[in-house]
């Protein structure tokens, strides 16, 4: 009984490839930074106010951003928001920030604050007063 000597392999179907889907075809926010923003500090009738302005307009529902006290390491949050556009909104804190705070947080994916096409606003932080360090 002859035997073959190279056996061909049994062909084989192509294999189906998933497409890949983005996250907005999946239903889900784009997790990509779309915009920047700019922070600045005033004195409002004897306290502290934190404006914010973002670079392209975002849909703002009620964000909580952080600032960070440098030379603690703690978290200080504003006990109010006001939204003034799509691109404006500030926190007014109750008096003075001690001259030690001086970065804001900006938490990563803030689904508070999202463009109109669900990217979200550029996460991390930026310093809003020179470094204070006693």
């Amino acid at each position: 009984m002859p035997t073959a000597a190279n056996p061909t392999p049994l062909p084989r179907a192509p294999r189906r490839q998933r497409p890949l889907l983005t996250p907005a075809e999946a239903g889900l926010p784009d997790p990509r930074p779309v915009t920047d923003y700019s922070v600045v500090l005033t004195s409002v009738a004897g306290h502290d106010r934190l404006t914010v302005t973002l670079f392209q307009p975002c849909v703002i529902r009620k964000p909580n951003w952080a600032l960070i006290d440098c030379l603690a390491g703690g978290l200080v949050y504003a006990p109010s928001v006001t939204i003034i556009d799509r691109k404006t909104f500030y926190f007014d804190y109750p008096g003075e920030l001690s001259p030690s705070v001086g970065f804001v947080y900006v938490p990563y994916q803030d689904m508070e604050v999202q463009n109109f096409q669900g990217g979200f606003v550029v996460s991390g932080g930026k310093w809003f007063r020179t470094p204070y360090i006693a």
